[in-house]
């Protein structure tokens, strides 16, 4: 077998296709899909993570509750929780260093992809949030919304 599909893993009922996919989740590490080669290859003990595309998640050990879609989505991402990357390179470079409930959306094409540890966001549409870094409770709808924006809170952004 080249490691294009395992089912097996360590852990409880996790699916695993792709090269190198998932193939570090340990005994604790639960309820994981990773579709893609590389998706979610760094994966020990986190519970209930979606990673979809090639190297989606790829630096998640310890994280819970994530929905990545797209290459390279969430892909910095090593100890948060809750959040959904959909689009290539959506929250890529989001990572927080402890355990921490993020809940940060980002839909579209790189939509938060400069997004390191700003949590609370929502961000919908291609370029969304791209250059944020650290701000929360931000809502962008709509091509390039919000995209000056680098550290701020609450704003709120809707069209170009």
């Amino acid at each position: 077998m080249t490691g294009d599909y395992s089912s097996t893993t360590s852990g409880t009922s996790n699916l695993r296709l792709g090269v190198n996919a998932g193939n570090s989740i340990a005994s604790g590490g639960n309820f994981n899909t990773v579709v893609g080669d590389e998706a979610g290859t760094a994966i020990t003990t986190g519970d209930g993570n979606v990673f979809t595309g090639y190297a989606s998640g790829d630096a998640l050990t310890l994280g819970s509750s994530n929905t990545a879609v797209g290459r390279d989505s969430l892909g910095a991402e090593t100890l948060g929780n809750n959040s959904v990357a959909i689009g290539r390179n959506s929250l890529t470079n989001q990572n927080f260093t402890t355990a921490t409930d993020v809940y940060n959306t980002a839909v579209g094409f790189e939509a938060g992809k400069e997004v390191t540890t700003g949590a609370n966001n929502t961000l919908v549409g291609g370029l969304a949030g791209d250059a944020l870094t650290d701000g929360n409770q931000n809502v962008a709808v709509g091509y390039q919304s919000l995209s000056a924006e680098i550290r701020g809170d609450k704003n709120i952004a809707i069209g170009q």
